[in-house]
């Protein structure tokens, strides 16, 4: 819910349209203030004219009646100012003497004759030749003094109408915001449509993209290819065949894997075989003896003990060869005898290269973690160390249990894992075997650890060799049944 209101997570199809509406309530609200800004302008600037014309006709007429103190001439003047600027729309005048008595107004019951004001005195000395107005207020003041040479006679104060010029600013504000409205949704619809069509590549490559981090690329139809233009069409193309690439090589890479593995089983079947049969030349010899001389009961029982060895030593290559082989329908528990079949099993080969394998086996009754998965990663480690293990060099095997994790560690002392072959256990699991066809074994070994939720450790003691270790956390029954 928070990354939905965290504007950084938004889809640029929405984060356009919304900045062209914002530039554009923006650059709205400027052109606005500088259009009412210069309306106002204008209107005090015609509005101080026209004042300054009708203080200008009724002061010249009233002078001469004020020096004489004739009321009746200056309400004559005022009546005819009133009606000469009708169209400056005049609320109230009034005529006043220096010291603020009222000479004549156009409301003598407001401003009856005579009559003083402390506000009209602090007003008309403060506000001497003054005009007041504010954009957007219903009146207008004017103040002018009337002067005789060397003396100040009196004042006129006038109040004009301005609602006129309020409703007109009023309608220009809303015909400014309705543009301006109108403008920005037109032009943040127009964004939202235009980037949406320009995006609509970038969602279909997006899409495959996504579909390709669960399964195999998947490559984009061809008909939606064509109908691109440009820098989209070339994307499309390359990554079709990125997808056609990616594909082909994993087909390789399953052959390569399949390929070794039937090497590996026919490396074992020939030391299996080699193993069987070193011990029946000694039960044919056995069974010759027996018929030459098997009235005889020493040598009978001798020869009965070395049939029964040999075939207690076949049986029990065979168990473990479909011990770690056979295909289980539900994952069996790993326990410390399959660490023991290993070692029965890498036995041949370990001879063939005079090499002894050691097992270190501190594992104590079973271990919630699927048995098959587990021998076939070590038994692929074990056979590498074997194989690059020097003649009369050892192996060592160790497993244990800390922390709820199962660690297994094989340790040759071999000439040194190769860089390029140790980043295939431990580099992303994009790290394909190595191109001339090695380390599919490592590859593999590699997969099965990462799907069981392990990693693998590879590390250069001092002493030589490579120490090789697989950290496995132990799982429920309920991630067991996943698994299977």
């Amino acid at each position: 819910m928070l990354s939905r209101l965290d504007p950084r997570s938004w889809p640029i199809t929405v984060k356009v349209p919304l900045a062209v509406a914002s530039l554009m309530v923006l650059v709205g609200l400027i052109l606005s203030e500088r259009v009412l800004a210069r309306l106002a302008d204008t209107q005090e600037r015609h509005l101080r004219d026209l004042a300054q014309s009708y203080l200008d006709g009724l002061s010249s007429a009233v002078a001469p009646s004020m020096l004489r103190d004739d009321t009746w001439e200056v309400f004559d003047a005022i009546e005819r100012a009133r009606d000469l600027h009708r169209s400056l729309r005049p609320l109230e005048t009034v005529v006043s003497h220096a010291d603020g008595r009222v000479i004549a107004a156009s409301d003598p019951r407001r401003h009856p004759v005579g009559s003083s004001s402390e506000e009209r005195q602090r007003v008309q000395v403060a506000g001497a030749e003054s005009f007041s107005f504010e954009a957007g207020a219903d009146t207008a003041t004017a103040v002018r003094k009337l002067s005789y040479p060397g003396q100040t006679v009196g004042f006129i104060e006038a109040v004009f109408d301005t609602r006129h010029l309020a409703a007109e600013r009023r309608g220009v504000m809303l015909a400014l915001v309705a543009t301006n409205g109108l403008l920005t949704l037109l032009l943040a619809t127009a964004g939202w449509l235009l980037v949406a069509r320009m995006m609509r590549p970038v969602t279909i490559l997006t899409n495959h993209l996504g579909l390709a981090r669960g399964v195999s690329a998947v490559p984009i139809a061809e008909d939606v290819v064509v109908r691109q233009r440009g820098e989209f069409g070339r994307l499309f193309r390359a990554y079709n065949a990125l997808a056609a690439s990616m594909d082909e090589r994993e087909t390789l890479v399953k052959k390569l894997a399949e390929e070794e593995r039937l090497g590996s089983l026919g490396r074992l079947a020939s030391a299996l075989a080699h193993e069987i049969n070193n011990p029946l030349g000694g039960l044919f010899n056995a069974l010759a003896t027996l018929r030459t001389h098997g009235h005889l009961a020493h040598v009978r029982a001798n020869a009965i003990g070395l049939l029964e060895r040999g075939l207690v030593g076949m049986r029990d290559v065979v168990r473990t060869t479909l011990a770690v082989y056979r295909e289980e329908k539900r994952p069996r528990d790993l326990v410390a005898s399959d660490l023991a079949d290993l070692q029965l099993l890498i036995a041949p080969e370990a001879r063939r290269k005079s090499v002894s394998v050691t097992l270190e086996n501190a594992l104590d009754g079973t271990l919630p973690l699927p048995s098959t998965p587990v021998r076939q990663a070590i038994l692929n480690l074990l056979l590498n160390a074997v194989a690059a293990s020097p003649e009369g060099a050892g192996v060592v095997l160790n497993a244990s249990v800390s922390g709820g994790l199962f660690v297994a560690s094989v340790r040759d002392r071999g000439p040194g894992l190769p860089e390029a072959a140790a980043q295939v256990l431990v580099g992303p699991m994009a790290v394909t075997p190595l191109r001339d066809g090695g380390g599919l074994g490592l590859w593999t070994t590699r997969r099965l650890v990462s799907e069981l939720g392990g990693r693998i450790e590879v590390d250069h003691p001092g002493e030589g060799g490579t120490l090789l270790r697989l950290v496995i956390p132990l799982r429920s029954a309920q991630e067991l049944s996943d698994v299977a």
